[in-house]
């Protein structure tokens, strides 16, 4: 088995994605409690004994609230760099490795590499990982579309990949002050469907087969409108490439699927 992966939930309530292989597995992000991203791993289908550690990519809570609890509870390493640790407030006496971007790592069987990004949290990274010529990207919280990302996603096979709002429903959004939404919209808030879209239309090269897109804002998006924008950014490459184009659910885990 080379990789299979899931996302365990995706969006601003917590986000966590799993990776496994026969000598093991890592969680990439842990943004909800343990006790959910235990019980969503299970419907998932993965196996808990399998993991060995979990990336924080940044310090927001919904990516690294249950990092700490699951690293004390279960001996897990948590890889992040300096800045996200320094930010981080439950961590405790957590067993944390420091990480950088422009680096990687080798762990549960897997090669993982660290990619620096624009986003608004501290030393913030998004990770590829790679095991037996199969590459997964988790490509989330990304600020904008920045200069060698599409480059970084043309050596994907598989890719989590942000599709956060919908322009229109973000500027009508009677609920949100004007300066979350220019954080949101800024770059270095969020990626929207168009400018994700438009990023994906720019990848290079065939290799990238699945996509699946995550970090959907509950109240600024909906699947059906980022299929639909994706759809017509893309048009006849996704037939040509036979591009499979999904969503992930924001409390609800997806199956695990091979990632090649």
């Amino acid at each position: 088995m080379s990789m299979r992966v899931a996302s365990l939930a995706s969006g601003s309530s917590g986000n966590s994605y799993y990776l496994e292989c026969d000598e093991g597995a890592i969680l990439v992000d842990a943004g909800l409690s343990g006790k959910a991203i235990l019980h969503n791993l299970r419907l998932a289908g993965g196996d808990p004994g399998k993991i060995v550690g979990v990336v924080v990519t940044h310090d927001h809570s919904d990516h690294a609230s249950g990092a700490g609890v699951l690293s004390r509870r279960y001996g897990w390493r948590l890889w992040m760099t300096e800045g996200t640790r320094e930010s981080c407030r439950s961590l405790g006496g957590a067993d944390v490795k420091f990480v950088k971007a422009g680096s990687g790592l080798k762990a549960a069987g897997f090669a993982i590499e660290f990619i620096g990004t624009p986003h608004d949290g501290a030393d913030p990274v998004i990770v590829a990982v790679e095991r037996a010529g199969a590459r997964c990207g988790v490509f989330t919280d990304l600020g904008h579309a920045f200069a060698g990302l599409a480059d970084h996603l043309s050596r994907l096979d598989f890719a989590f990949l942000e599709s956060n709002y919908d322009p229109g429903l973000l500027a009508k959004n009677r609920r949100y002050p004007a300066g979350l939404k220019r954080r949101i919209s800024g770059p270095s808030g969020h990626l929207s469907n168009g400018e994700s879209a438009k990023l994906l239309a720019s990848v290079p090269g065939t290799r990238l087969r699945r996509v699946v897109l995550s970090h959907l804002s509950e109240e600024n998006n909906r699947p059906d409108l980022a299929r639909g924008c994706f759809r017509g950014e893309l048009g006849e490459r996704m037939r040509e490439l036979d591009l499979k184009i999904g969503v992930a659910e924001r409390y609800c885990p997806m199956r695990l699927c091979p990632a090649l």
